[in-house]
């Protein structure tokens, strides 16, 4: 383990690399280099086959899968929209400052004249002071009907506040690829260390007390204001088991008061009809439930407990039932249920789910203690065109936290009307959600989105909690976001290792960094689950740092549960 003090040069930077001390990192004494030394490779081209045994370049020009000879072309990587030529004058640059200025209120103008667009309630005062803009958001509007886009924007307080960062991030920054952001767009909010299980996988090494030094109610609140008058659109509640804390109520009424969009994620087993009533009044709107199989033994085997999968899906049930809640369910994704996929999704839908969300297994937490249960780029590649065929069909959402997921999209979907992956935000049809995949730009570790841990420490990915921008109780957690060492490293994208620095799809994918750094100790190295990288992976196998066997999958799956109550 390291602790570096060294920082950027940046004025402010409280910034470090370190494993918490009641971690698995620290017990076992895993290395993470904290410096960004450039590549090596001379060959800049996206056409490189030093990484992979298939290159991005390859893969653009001629189609991305080879068995099928009516894919033997390249796909489009260049979408285009008018309005991307209105963001790069410096006149629209200048406006976009202007009309995202902070009011008195804690309003903006932006958000006044969005809320007055073709609204009957609106004062004659505003429609006439606002006309022009109001006939430009026409223009832009297209075909879209008013109505739906006064329901998705003007009405609905989370999109309105995500495009006031926006427009703040490309008046300062300009357009870039992918975006520099003023803020980030969402946290997924580690509330409590403290959970009722103990999973194999857990990233958070999490236990059955809280730290010590967690946040207090006050702090908690104190923070959600920060994000409120941040202007932050969304904020997803994690653990631990988020539904044992006591703040967990306080922290979402006050979250609903500057009107941002809610999420918990939750292990299902603590869901009482009572409790997702109080949820839902506090103005939760989404409740994620993980499911690691469609059996029960193996699902209880590996959360370590038994009769947890019966209590899981029970609350699951009870979320579908309650008014006002929507039910995901959560898959961590290895070797030891890479196989129920589809019979996961299946039984996600037979139970009136309306998000399937697939998340990556990366070996930190508990999870340093099974890197044989990762699958390998082969498997992950079969994965995500399984996920984009279910996306394009339509019903149930399909989310992934693997970035890959949107160059899949970009190459299996029709450009005209396919849905396509944009990142953090879900996904979308059309040009427009491929020129907004463009920009958000897969991973968004600290860059779209923060972690914030139980203590109050601010990392880049629930993944990568050895990385610490800063702690809130020291500075404000848009300053941490802005001043960390991370930031030039996180944002720019020519500062790679290995294929993920030539990629031809970097602006859609950018490689996760979480499984980058777990592998080689490195933010900026390639991400090895990818195959234009499978040279490394299989050299990470051949070093030992990887491990692919099959055979895990069984052995994983073989502990017996423990039978006692929970907490």
């Amino acid at each position: 383990m390291i602790r570096a003090e060294k920082n950027s040069g940046r004025e402010g930077d409280l910034s470090y690399t370190a494993a918490a001390e009641h971690t698995t990192a620290a017990d076992i004494g895993k290395l993470y280099e904290h410096d960004f030394a450039e590549s090596s490779d001379p060959d800049k081209r996206d056409l490189r086959h030093s990484d992979g045994y298939l290159s991005s370049g390859q893969y653009v020009r001629q189609g991305s899968r080879a068995d099928d000879s009516a894919t033997h072309q390249a796909f489009r990587i260049d979408f285009h929209h008018p309005l991307e030529d209105w963001l790069t004058r410096r006149p629209f640059r200048w406006l976009l400052k202007k009309l995202t200025r902070d009011l008195p209120d804690g309003s903006t103008p932006l958000e006044r004249i969005v809320a007055s667009y073709r609204n009957p309630g609106a004062s004659r005062w505003e429609r006439i002071k606002y006309w022009p803009l109001h006939r430009f958001i026409d223009y832009m509007r297209g075909d879209v009907p008013v109505e739906t886009f006064r329901r998705r924007l003007a009405e609905h307080a989370p999109t309105l506040r995500g495009l006031v960062i926006v427009a703040r991030s490309i008046a300062e920054f300009a357009l870039t690829l992918p975006q520099k952001f003023v803020a980030p767009l969402f946290a997924v909010w580690n509330l409590t260390n403290r959970c009722n299980l103990a999973c194999r996988h857990c990233y958070q090494d999490s236990d059955h007390d809280r730290l010590a030094d967690e946040l207090s109610t006050d702090e908690k609140l104190r923070l959600v204001d920060e994000m409120g008058r941040a202007h932050m659109p969304m904020l997803a509640l994690s653990g631990g088991e988020p539904t044992l804390s006591k703040d967990l109520i306080p922290v979402l009424r006050r979250a609903k008061s500057w009107g941002m969009h809610t999420t918990i994620a939750t292990n299902g087993t603590t869901m009482t009809e009572d409790l997702a009533c109080r949820l839902a009044e506090a103005g939760l709107r989404y409740v994620e439930i993980s499911l690691d199989s469609v059996d029960p033994d193996r699902h209880d085997a590996f959360r370590g407990q038994a009769g947890m999968w019966e209590r899981a899906v029970q609350g699951a049930k009870v979320v579908v039932q309650t008014k006002g809640l929507r039910l995901g369910i959560a898959m961590c994704v290895h070797q030891g249920n890479y196989r129920e996929v589809v019979d996961m999704i299946r039984f996600a839908e037979e139970i009136g789910a309306g998000c399937f969300a697939h998340f990556n297994f990366i070996p930190v937490g508990r999870g340093l203690k099974m890197v044989s249960g990762d699958i390998t780029p082969q498997q992950r590649e079969e994965l995500l065109a399984m996920l984009n065929e279910k996306m394009q069909e339509g019903g149930m959402g399909v989310i992934s936290t693997a970035p890959q997921l949107g160059r899949v999209c970009l190459a299996g979907a029709s450009p005209d009307d396919g849905r396509v992956s944009c990142s953090h935000a879900g996904s979308g049809s059309g040009v427009k959600a491929r020129v907004v995949a463009k920009y958000l730009g897969g991973c968004g570790a600290g860059r779209t989105y923060v972690c914030i841990e139980p203590g109050g420490d601010v990392t880049p990915c629930v993944y990568l909690p050895h990385r610490v921008m800063g702690n809130v109780r020291k500075a404000p957690l848009v300053h941490i976001f802005r001043k960390s060492v991370f930031w030039d490293v996180l944002n720019d994208r020519s500062k790679r290792l290995h294929h993920c620095e030539v990629c031809a799809l970097r602006n859609y994918c950018g490689g996760c960094r979480a499984r980058a750094d777990a592998y080689f100790g490195k933010l900026h190295a390639g991400d090895p689950g990818c195959i234009f990288n499978e040279k490394h992976w299989r050299k990470l196998v051949a070093d030992g740092v990887a491990v692919v066997d099959d055979s895990s999958a069984a052995a994983d799956m073989e502990i017996t549960p423990t039978r006692c109550s929970p907490g």
